[in-house]
């Protein structure tokens, strides 16, 4: 029995072992990626430059009873550099506006901060066997949310050449390609995410910019 306690606590100490340096991999590679997004961020900070309208919920009848309302169209120009910048981001496949590319370097580099984060916890052999499994399920959590995210834009690109969610703390912008958007189609949007995401409608805000 003693010889099988130590066998089960070598084993255990040698699994942790493996996943450490597995962590600390990853964790380098997360840290490149965020140092290239957050370098790349301070460029698409400045790509707001895109005319668009957003329609938000603003009230729910009960059920999937949905109304959203209209707010103004905002207008803005880019410069010779911000279009440079941005058909770089176009031919790396990132983006078709200068909307989306700032949205999309934004979202990418929350989340390489995030990982590298969680990472930075698991990767570190003085966190206890507590924070260890609470840092690798909040991981699990992370990369679930993510998924969510990325097959609910797929879905929306059925219907919109082009779909992008950018989360917000617990709030989710919804941005799509559209000459026009209903009302009725904006709160078809709403629904999807909120059973897709498991979110409230007050937590979802969905806007339009005309398609490329």
């Amino acid at each position: 029995m003693y010889e099988n306690n130590i066998w089960e606590a070598v084993s255990m100490n040698t699994k942790r072992q493996t996943i450490w340096l597995v962590s600390m991999l990853s964790l380098m590679v997360v840290l490149s990626a965020y140092y290239l997004f957050t370098q790349d961020l301070n460029d698409a900070d400045k790509l707001s430059g895109s005319g668009a309208e957003t329609e938000n919920v603003s009230e729910v009848n009960g059920g999937s009873g949905i109304v959203v309302d209209q707010v103004d169209q905002g207008n803005g120009e880019m410069s010779e550099k911000d279009k440079e910048v941005l058909a770089e981001m176009e031919r790396n496949g990132m983006a078709s506006s200068g909307l989306f590319a700032d949205l999309m370097s934004k979202r990418e580099g929350q989340y390489a901060e995030e990982e590298a984060r969680i990472y930075a916890v698991i990767a570190n052999v003085e966190s206890s066997d507590e924070e260890f499994a609470a840092a690798t399920k909040e991981m699990e959590l992370l990369e679930d949310k993510n998924s969510r995210i990325t097959n609910l834009e797929i879905a929306l690109q059925d219907k919109y050449e082009m779909a992008l969610i950018s989360p917000e703390n617990d709030r989710y912008k919804v941005v799509v390609t559209s000459d026009k958007l209903e009302k009725k189609e904006a709160a078809g949007i709403i629904e999807q995410v909120m059973k897709t995401l498991e979110v409230k409608p007050e937590q979802v805000t969905v806007q339009y910019v005309p398609a490329p």
